[in-house]
């Protein structure tokens, strides 16, 4: 009996043990960025925003391999957590349009009004530009919050939302082993 006592005792102290050191490192790391670590993934900085980004305390525009992406730091990761949604969202707004064989030329704005940059898009693979905008809608389509930073990205020509939202995670991920460097 002494003996399945000592047994049960020792179980539960390790069982004990085992569930304090994996609740210990649940714990999310949460990166705190500055203006500096942006040019390690070969960000360039090129110009600012007009708009004023509450709690921002960075917020500008550049180019990492021919796409713009934008950047807007705030001093912790639950202000960008608040903010930094807001802020993405209403940048990256598309108002839906009706498609109609009256799409061309200059046929209309599909942004909210709160987008800032906005690009020209829906020309036909054939189409010759012609000074035209068949509609222009927010330069930036997806955004996502790592840390700190809200980031916004614009997809290439040749991406669709999706793929540009996967470049987007793979440019954290290179922006995260840099910074753990």
């Amino acid at each position: 009996m002494f003996n399945q006592m000592k047994s049960l005792h020792i179980y539960l102290i390790l069982l004990l043990g085992t569930l304090i050191f994996s609740c210990g490192n649940d714990q999310k790391f949460e990166n705190i960025y500055v203006e500096g670590d942006l040019s390690s993934i070969g960000w360039k900085n090129k110009g600012g925003f007009e708009t004023n980004f509450p709690e921002s305390n960075f917020a500008r525009w550049g180019y990492i391999k021919g796409r713009e992406v934008a950047i807007i730091l705030y001093d912790t990761p639950e202000a960008a957590n608040n903010f930094g949604q807001i802020a993405g969202e209403g940048q990256t707004e598309i108002i839906e349009h009706a498609e109609t064989d009256s799409d061309s030329g200059d046929s209309g704005s599909f942004y909210g009004p709160k987008v800032e940059k906005t690009g020209c898009r829906g020309f036909s693979g054939a189409a010759v530009f012609r000074g035209e905008c068949p509609r222009r809608e927010p330069l930036y389509t997806v955004f996502q919050i790592d840390g700190n930073a809200l980031v916004m990205f614009e997809p290439l020509r040749s991406e669709d939302n999706d793929l540009a939202a996967q470049r987007l995670k793979e440019l954290l991920i290179l922006l995260n082993e840099s910074y753990r460097k």
